[in-house]
């Protein structure tokens, strides 16, 4: 199949080109060419391309940007997602659409399914809501994927940012809020199970089992052979602009259903990613790692 995929350069983005590339034809246009704050690039480049399948990974995913700048949030990723969605539909694609945990407020205390209603309690949270509904009413053919907290052995994120911190001798640790984390090479390779039926709707795809920041820092230190008792726990709060919901893992509960959830613990997914960012890992026994 012709895929098109936005957020190409990104780091979801370069784990769907390397997992789809082999299996399907993977276009990842450039900003230059398919702009999410002009409608009218955003259609002209679908009907250019005509793709059997649009994978829409590309958004504001800086909470307190969009906390800051709500226009920019809105027109990113709110209604450039509404004129992909249109001009899915128009082609006659499928799309699946990348949304997050932060659509829920965090107070549920179990693991959300794709059954619990959003509520979200910032900017960013709210801007994907209003997309997945966008998605919903425009495009009937759609895979709506929740995530949260991916990791990948490239890109800027919570544990090549811990890694660097490491090796810098510098202090690591995490805040105390708690989600999923998520290996990007995991969830390629679910989505592209996904399109083996037609049973659209909203899935979430998480690694299993859930972790603060302050206990992935200490898996981190642990798989990398440190005393994991040297990560210190941050306040959730510090300097942040726009507020974070406490607890928000999630729970693969559609795919379970149906008896297709391919996901693995996180912490295995983590010792991939180390591993290939070419670092000696420890393989500790399950459950020694976290306090």
């Amino acid at each position: 199949m012709r895929v098109l995929l936005t957020g190409g350069t990104g780091t979801l983005g370069r784990a769907v080109l390397e997992v789809w590339s082999p299996h399907h034809e993977v276009i990842a246009p450039p900003r230059a060419e398919l702009d999410l704050t002009r409608p009218p690039q955003i259609f002209e480049a679908v009907r250019q391309i005509r793709p059997e399948v649009i994978l829409h990974a590309a958004a504001i995913a800086d909470v307190d940007r969009c906390e800051a700048d709500p226009d920019l949030a809105f027109r990113v990723n709110t209604v450039g997602t509404a004129c992909l969605a249109a001009a899915a539909h128009e082609i006659g694609a499928v799309m699946i659409f990348i949304s997050t945990d932060y659509v829920f407020d965090g107070a549920k205390g179990s693991p959300y399914t794709e059954f619990d209603p959003p509520n979200p309690i910032n900017i960013y949270g709210r801007s994907k809501q209003l997309a997945e509904e966008t998605v919903r009413s425009l495009c009937p053919r759609h895979f709506i994927v929740r995530t949260a907290w991916l990791f990948a052995p490239w890109g800027r994120h919570f544990v090549r940012q811990t890694v660097e911190r490491i090796r810098h001798g510098e202090p690591v640790g995490g805040i105390a809020q708690t989600s999923s984390p998520t290996s990007v090479l995991d969830l390629a390779r679910a989505m592209l199970h996904l399109l083996e039926i037609p049973a659209y709707g909203i899935y979430h795809i998480v690694n299993h089992g859930m972790a603060s920041r302050y206990e992935m820092a200490r898996v981190i230190l642990a798989m990398l052979g440190r005393n994991p008792e040297e990560a210190a726990r941050l306040s959730a709060v510090s300097g942040r602009r726009a507020p974070r919901p406490d607890r928000t893992p999630l729970r693969n509960y559609v795919l379970e259903l149906q008896g297709r959830d391919p996901m693995r613990p996180w912490t295995e997914a983590l010792a991939e990613c180390l591993e290939r960012m070419g670092l000696p890992i420890r393989h500790p026994p399950p459950g020694s790692l976290l306090p």
